[in-house]
């Protein structure tokens, strides 16, 4: 089974959107999403070459979709480790730039 973690970016993301949620959609669907990510984490554990590869981004680029929420992630498969690079709405323009690879956090 692969170990997930998370960068300190998608770990702001994810604080930022359920914060968001929280406060204009309600604390129920904040945790409902809460719920959603923890389920692709779940998922990325078992079947950590999953998702839609991002090529253009890397060569191990991949996606996850909790709509309308996209979850980049990457997995190395001598660590087996998914490294959950970061969150973004759907409608934001991802860029290069966007994976700055900053240190990891388990």
């Amino acid at each position: 089974m692969a170990r997930v973690v998370l960068t300190a970016s998608a770990d702001s993301d994810t604080a930022y959107i359920l914060a968001d949620l929280a406060a204009k959609a309600g604390a129920s669907v904040a945790a409902r999403y809460a719920g959603d990510f923890d389920a692709v984490y779940r998922r990325l554990e078992q079947f950590p070459g999953s998702g839609s590869p991002r090529r253009a981004y890397g060569s191990l680029l991949c996606i996850g979709v909790v709509s309308p929420y996209t979850i980049y992630h990457e997995y190395s498969e001598a660590e087996d480790v998914v490294t959950i690079m970061r969150i973004v709405h759907g409608h934001r323009r991802f860029t290069r730039r966007m994976l700055n690879r900053p240190t990891t956090r388990p």
